[in-house]
């Protein structure tokens, strides 16, 4: 990879070069994903202006990869340009400026592409662009998308036109399938007490279309995290998303703090396809999935239950031992044991990074790590990360 032929620029933006929206996204090993998601963004016409801040969480090789692959012939990017772009407001870290040309006239936008200094995590990697961002005028709304997803031409349009009409400061978009676009698709997620564990809000494609967007918005707690519309002041209310959550439930915990305003929305218009799995080896069969993936999730639960509803951990814990009996039959005594392990991090109230865990995926004698199964999500928030801004810093 030759360095010197990228542009690394840094800090002072002229303010008329500020977006209206800043989309994020965190990768992890997985660029061609990216590219394919960059391609959407080109597409995308009729909505705000905006730039697209990249946070590569998989160390130097997933880093030269990603560049590799934004310089590409398949890549939609421009090559850097000779003269400095437009840069997030970093002032210790670079970042490696792209030009994306779009198909709409409102102009092109600007990738920028960052290496975290370690893995932090999905909501690390939102938040490591997001606070900078935050003491940078201007915008009016950040996007969180997956690296996986490929929003449709309309979707932004979509997503700020309902923010504005309805006055949500955070908006779901209609999840769909890349393949299966004319099947069931999903609005959100909502959080189940009885079988204590979050389940998707989904309905058939008519039912969407021809449905009162109200009557989804009473059933979610939150969007699903593949694509997260959120406007700044909201943002400056409620905090940021919360960091322990290493690996699952972050997008579920940052709904709800929004919900409790009346800030939540679901736009049906907006669709965006997500492929789902591709960065942590999220198989939807219990016997195919990453232990780690496991692990995180039982013991996010009883995080999350702890925190949200204190009164039914008893039951929930009591639900989560019926979920781990399930391992067995799907003949994954790794995963049921790896479940095991998350309900007792849960108790003990671990939270962020589960370092003995990795350890043991580390140890001689077991699968090594790579980028199916490490997850997205690393690191631990401290409070004035994911605490609201005190109101004269607003």
């Amino acid at each position: 990879m030759n360095l010197i032929a990228l542009q690394h620029v840094q800090v002072n933006v002229p303010p008329t070069m500020v977006p209206e929206v800043v989309v994020i996204i965190v990768g992890f090993g997985n660029a061609a994903d990216v590219v394919l998601c960059l391609r959407a963004l080109s597409r995308l016409r009729g909505g705000p202006g905006f730039d697209v801040f990249i946070a590569e969480n998989g160390g130097p090789d997933a880093m030269d990869a990603l560049l590799d692959a934004l310089m590409g012939p398949d890549s939609p990017c421009a090559h850097p340009q000779d003269e400095p772009i437009s840069s997030a407001p970093l002032s210790t870290a670079e970042s490696v400026t792209f030009r994306l040309p779009r198909v709409d006239p409102g102009g092109d936008a600007v990738v920028h592409v960052l290496q975290m200094p370690e893995n932090l995590g999905y909501a690390g990697g939102v938040n490591a662009w997001l606070r900078p961002l935050l003491d940078w005028p201007g915008w009016q709304a950040a996007w969180i998308l997956n690296p996986d997803t490929e929003p449709t031409p309309t979707a932004l349009f979509e997503l700020a036109a309902y923010a504005a009409r309805y006055g949500k400061g955070m908006v779901a978009s209609r999840i769909i399938s890349p393949t299966m676009r004319r099947g069931a698709h999903l609005c959100g997620l909502r959080w189940n007490k009885i079988s204590s564990r979050t389940v998707s809000v989904e309905h058939p494609a008519q039912a969407i279309l021809f449905g009162a967007p109200s009557d989804i918005e009473a059933l979610m707690d939150a969007p699903d995290g593949a694509s997260i519309y959120v406007a700044r002041d909201l943002i400056e209310r409620i905090g940021l998303m919360d960091e322990r959550y290493f690996l699952y439930y972050e997008d579920l915990e940052w709904g709800f703090r929004a919900k409790a305003l009346g800030e939540l929305g679901y736009a049906h218009r907006a669709r965006v396809a997500h492929k789902g799995g591709t960065t942590i080896g999220s198989s939807a069969s219990r016997a195919t999935r990453a232990p780690l993936a496991v692990y995180m999730e039982f013991r996010n639960r009883v995080l999350f239950v702890r925190e949200r509803y204190p009164t039914w951990l008893r039951w929930a814990l009591l639900i989560q031992l019926a979920h781990v009996a399930c391992y067995l039959p799907a003949g994954s005594l790794r995963n049921m044991l790896a479940a095991c392990r998350g309900l007792l991090a849960g108790l003990r109230g671990e939270s962020g990074k589960p370092v003995e865990f990795l350890r043991t995926l580390e140890a001689p004698g077991t699968k090594s790590l790579h980028a199916a199964d490490f997850p997205k999500f690393t690191g631990r928030a401290p409070v004035s990360a994911i605490s609201p801004r005190p109101a004269a810093q607003r």
